[in-house]
């Protein structure tokens, strides 16, 4: 990061002093994350900031669990990977040592083994520094060859104090904003994601404490009619604790808002494969369905044409389903 000279200095006791250090992680922890409307995460300067966001209402819930990657049953495939993270759908493989990295992770048949990992964050990482990186992955499903190259950069703004929706309160909290390209590659043409986060960390947590999230993709199909999709949610932590049995139940993708009357944005906590979503009236006629290409994770449904009323939303790849309401 370029600055001034006097600027360095400026910031330099600051830096010292605020660093983000690498959590400390146990297998067996799990956590619930909550879904909700977009906020701005905004600095006034690098330090002694006050985000207070305990008015922000939640939308759906998430639950993921905490694994040895060693023990799992792809640990070998992932020989790097200290922790195996499992929301009750697919797994992935992450490390969190002098860095924290992706790995690559697991949907069904499906195993994606970056061999460049992606590193998010160098640990320790203080205010006022930045980090970019690579990352690379070759990978198969149904029969067609997947290139991914992907970019990140993270930037550490500032520190503070976090109020989370519910007013819990967390103290030496650090602001990092990323920006992450992904395309994937394969005969048939490209899909590029852009993902555009504001998170707000504590070295106590694996997990990012609150993120502001804007997602933007591009699909390019060879012969065809590139389309282009955007969404933005905030996401945050609801609990953080030990054991597993807590998370199990809860679902795996969420849709926010409901009741809903224009249109409906969908949310998988992973997105390593394709999917169906089905929306299905009360008397079992489908009205409506839309589907996720391979590393998107969220898509927008328009529901501005259904009528009022209550309907059930299904995924192609779990037997979960939940309740949308329509009200214009």
């Amino acid at each position: 990061m370029i600055r001034h000279i006097a600027a360095i200095l400026l910031f330099l006791p600051v830096a010292l002093s605020a660093q983000l250090m690498s959590p400390p992680i146990e297998a067996g922890e799990s956590t619930i994350r909550m879904l909700g409307a977009y906020v701005v995460i905004e600095d006034t300067g690098t330090s002694n900031q006050n985000w207070d966001f305990s008015a922000l209402l939640p939308e759906q819930s998430l639950g993921f669990s905490i694994g040895d990657a060693a023990s799992s049953s792809l640990g070998k495939s992932f020989p790097n990977a200290t922790y195996v993270i499992d929301d009750g759908d697919e797994d992935t493989y992450y490390s969190f040592d002098d860095n924290a990295a992706f790995h690559g992770g697991t949907d069904g048949t499906l195993v994606v083994i970056y061999s460049d990992p992606a590193v998010a964050l160098p640990y320790p990482f203080a205010v006022g520094e930045s980090w970019p990186d690579t990352y690379l992955a070759e990978f198969g499903a149904a029969g067609i060859t997947i290139y991914r190259t992907g970019s990140i950069v993270s930037e550490c703004l500032s520190s503070g104090s976090l109020t989370l929706p519910g007013g819990e309160v967390y103290e030496d909290v650090y602001h990092i904003h990323s920006t992450e390209v992904l395309l994937d590659s394969t005969f048939a043409g490209t899909l590029e994601l852009t993902v555009e986060s504001d998170a707000l960390i504590s070295s106590d947590y694996a997990f990012a404490l609150m993120g502001a999230v804007q997602v933007s993709t591009y699909d390019v199909p060879v012969g065809g009619t590139p389309v282009s999709n955007s969404y933005d949610y905030s996401i945050w932590m609801d609990s953080y604790v030990l054991g597993i049995e807590e998370v199990t139940s809860l679902p795996t993708w969420g849709m926010m808002p409901n009741p809903a009357s224009d249109a409906v944005t969908f949310f998988r906590s992973t997105g390593l494969s394709s999917e169906t979503i089905e929306v299905v009236s009360m008397d079992g006629t489908l009205v409506m369905q839309s589907q996720f290409t391979f590393g998107q994770p969220s898509l927008n449904m328009d529901v501005s044409g259904l009528a009022e009323g209550v309907y059930l939303v299904r995924s192609s790849r779990t037997e979960q389903a939940q309740r949308l309401v329509i009200a214009h």
